[in-house]
């Protein structure tokens, strides 16, 4: 737990997933004489991987949402211009923090699921009743 994966975990854990899979390429039978059977390798992945987040971004830049359903939901959300508290901030007489747009992530049902499973697996189903709140996984 509380590992951070990187591109290359990422495609290195699909690949052993997509292990025995492979990619039939037959078609006219003028061209291709017999199927041909291709692994899924990782610069294939790879280029699937940066391809699928390319596409997201420029969707996220047109302002449209994207809902990859059981999965998740991706949308920009705008947010108002605020005034942000003077007194706080030392030094500054004013600071006005601009309008934008945000990412808005929103948790399919297979993701929320395996959350869930992680909540059973590290935390049980007993709520500790001590005063002092401990993380799960922690003795």
């Amino acid at each position: 737990m509380n590992n951070v994966l990187h591109k290359m975990d990422v495609v290195n854990k699909i690949s052993e997933k997509l292990i025995d899979e492979k990619i039939v390429i037959d078609g006219n039978k003028s061209f291709y004489k017999r199927k041909y059977h291709l692994k899924y390798t990782q610069k294939i992945i790879a280029n699937v991987l940066d391809a699928f987040w390319d596409v997201i971004a420029d969707v996220i830049e047109d302002g449209d949402s994207i809902k990859l359903y059981n999965y998740i939901k991706i949308e920009p959300k705008y947010f108002k211009s605020i005034k942000l508290n003077s007194k706080t901030f030392n030094g500054i007489r004013e600071n006005i923090l601009p309008a934008r747009y945000k990412m808005k992530f929103i948790m399919g049902e297979r993701l929320k699921e395996a959350c869930r499973r992680l909540s059973e697996k590290k935390c049980g189903d007993v709520i500790p009743d001590d005063a002092e709140q401990k993380e799960c996984g922690e003795e």
